[in-house]
């Protein structure tokens, strides 16, 4: 009866522990403090630059940093309301300027263990604006030490996980995931192209020089369904909250089933509008001073947020 009790027990302690992202933080929510310039990973809580200058972006940032409007152009995160941008290829006229790249990395929160098999992904889309090319090899690498700017990752054309066809779409966020079996009790991992400017294939947009990249919602797990299905408990819930009516005159009321903590409204180019602090389930929010057209509600909640696009007439 012990030891029935006992594999019970050890069955049910590895089934939890399988069912967790080691990742810290994977969606990039968590701060330390709101982004206000360009390569400033250090207002990311656990994450920091393994190489260059990866740039941080946050609904709560500032101008150029807030996402969705963000410098690198207009785009939601996967889930909840923030992510991270880097540089995967950059063209020019010598190797080391070709090879100009930005890694992002971060502490595990267990160390991998030798003979385990891993699950692993995270998001990305390309940049729509200050973008000059798109690039394959963005991918993920563990490693068993730490890096930073002044010590950089390897740039040495391995990585456990990149995806080989030419990333170029824009708009819609795209799921690199992979596995292998830990050979090394690796305790980081970090997000890039690690391969040289002559492994990498890219495809020219605009005359601008670098290929630039949204990541967002990191994973790694032992459960390969847990990896499969795992999304950020950030997410994006449009039908959470309702609002009524739409079409909209002066105002419009909304109810949400969480407390909603600010509502934020732009135009139907993504250029910020108004915003308004809340903290109630419900209320109503006045819109006579604004123009006719088409709008989105972005409601901001404690770990989450919902869209809703209406008609100002």
């Amino acid at each position: 009866m012990r030891n029935i009790l006992f594999l019970i027990m050890l069955y049910c302690s590895l089934s939890a522990w399988s069912q967790i992202n080691l990742v810290p933080n994977p969606s990039f929510e968590d701060t330390i403090s709101c982004p206000i310039f360009l390569d400033q990973m250090v207002a990311c809580a656990n994450w920091s630059s393994y190489r260059g200058s990866p740039d941080y972006f946050n609904s709560c940032g500032g101008l150029g940093l807030s996402v969705p409007n963000v410098t690198f152009g207009y785009q939601f995160a996967h889930s909840g309301g923030a992510f991270v941008g880097a540089i995967t290829y950059h063209k020019n006229n010598t190797a080391a300027g070709g090879n100009a790249r930005e890694f992002v990395g971060v502490n595990l929160s267990t160390p991998l263990q030798v003979g385990f098999k891993y699950y692993f992904s995270f998001y990305a889309v390309l940049a729509e604006t200050y973008t000059g090319f798109a690039s394959n090899n963005l991918g993920l690498r563990f490693f068993s030490i730490p890096f930073s700017v002044n010590h950089p990752a390897p740039i040495d054309n391995f990585s456990h996980l990149h995806v080989d066809s030419i990333l170029s779409d824009s708009i819609y966020w795209h799921k690199i995931s992979g596995s292998f079996v830990a050979d090394s009790n690796y305790q980081y991992v970090s997000i890039g192209n690690f391969y040289d400017y002559s492994n990498t294939d890219s495809l020219a947009i605009n005359t601008y020089s670098p290929a630039y990249y949204f990541i967002d919602d990191i994973c790694v797990s032992t459960d390969s369904l847990y990896n499969a299905t795992w999304t950020s408990l950030q997410n994006i819930e449009p039908n959470e909250v309702q609002i009524f009516p739409n079409p909209v005159q002066d105002y419009f009321r909304f109810q949400s089933i969480h407390k909603i903590e600010e509502i934020i409204i732009y135009d139907s180019r993504g250029r910020f509008i108004i915003s308004e602090l809340v903290n109630s389930t419900e209320g109503r929010i006045y819109l006579g001073s604004i123009s006719d057209g088409i709008y989105i509600a972005l409601f901001k909640k404690e770990k989450s947020i919902s869209l809703h696009k209406f008609l100002k007439f």
